[in-house]
């Protein structure tokens, strides 16, 4: 979230795709009201249909496709690429980068593949969107998975902020925290030579504080980083400006309105303060938290034998038995 969320966008003016013949595309391009090419891919096959929304602000679908791959046995699991990242068009002009506008574009999604109502997981900063697409489109949304979400209100952040400064203070030393000052700023994104590796150098400090174990060595396969040179080289200022378009944000009033099953979960150990995910738990009407011990940001990855079993159970139509209520009181 705000400028420790993650990352990215190659510029693609092709709609080349890759697939079967006889056989829907894999991948291809959509074309938004305000014509912004944004890029998709499919995973896996079947009769039902989920849209995967990664993280960021500024990250790609590489970002959590591979390490989802085992919610594509038995269905069709739909990414893409938010605009002005990954393979989606590059965007320089800020008063495009809103998040109005990621909400046209999932709702572009949406009407792309024929769903009249939609069923979606949205990861980190997805799942602020996804929760922002409900309240615009409830009438829309079949289901919504909240992976580890954002917080549904501003101040939140702030916590978020002063728990990655504290874990980094006990993690590294003076001149990696100095390294760490200087990866974040936009501007050394903007003059890099190499914006990928400022990237990688980035996200290996910072995304280490965001797991339980305070290490990578987990088995992640997300590449944060994915993307043409230029298309990571707009990473700050894509996360800056969709959180600026956002403001002192505060969605909590709105949820009542989404009357869709919504399965909110929360690693104990995320640097997210899990009063956030407890204010989506009861700010929606048919909502449950569930809570993974010994998991942090990533705890699809750290936890996959809870994660991917609750989520199933989930999309099949059943709460997993261990997500609870949480009263508005709480």
């Amino acid at each position: 979230m705000k400028v420790y969320g993650t990352l990215l966008i190659a510029l693609a003016f092709s709609y080349a795709t890759t697939h079967v013949r006889g056989q829907e595309p894999s991948e291809g391009y959509i074309l938004t009201p305000d014509r912004v090419r944004i890029f998709y891919k499919i995973v896996g096959t079947g009769s039902v249909t989920l849209v995967a929304v990664h993280g960021g602000p500024g990250n790609s679908l590489e970002s959590i496709r591979a390490d989802l791959e085992p919610l594509a046995k038995g269905r069709r699991v739909i990414y893409y690429d938010q605009r002005g990242q990954g393979r989606s068009e590059l965007i320089t002009d800020e008063s495009k980068l809103g998040y109005e506008q990621h909400v046209s574009d999932l709702d572009a999604v949406r009407q792309h593949f024929k769903l009249e109502k939609v069923t979606l997981l949205g990861n980190s900063w997805g799942g602020l969107l996804i929760s922002l697409y409900a309240i615009a489109h409830p009438d829309h949304v079949e289901r919504l998975v909240l992976h580890n979400p954002a917080p549904p209100m501003h101040g939140f952040l702030t916590d978020m902020q002063d728990e990655i400064s504290r874990r980094m203070n006990s993690l590294y030393k003076p001149e990696q925290l100095k390294r760490v000052r200087f990866t974040e700023k936009a501007g050394n994104w903007l003059k890099a030579k190499d914006p990928v590796a400022i990237c990688r150098e980035f996200l290996t400090l910072v995304l280490t504080t965001y797991t339980y174990s305070r290490t990578l060595n987990i088995g992640f396969k997300g590449d944060l980083c994915a993307g043409s040179r230029e298309s990571v080289r707009q990473n700050r200022t894509v996360n800056a400006q969709v959180w600026r378009s956002l403001g002192d944000f505060n969605l909590v009033p709105k949820l009542a309105m989404v009357n869709a099953p919504v399965l909110v979960i929360h690693g104990a150990a995320d640097v997210i303060p899990l009063r956030g995910s407890e204010f989506w738990a009861s700010g929606y009407p048919n909502a449950r938290l569930l809570v993974i011990e010994k998991a942090g940001h990533l705890s699809h990855v750290e936890t996959p034998e809870v994660f991917f079993p609750s989520v199933e159970t989930f999309l099949k139509g059943s709460f997993p038995t261990e997500a609870r209520r949480v009263n508005r009181e709480q």
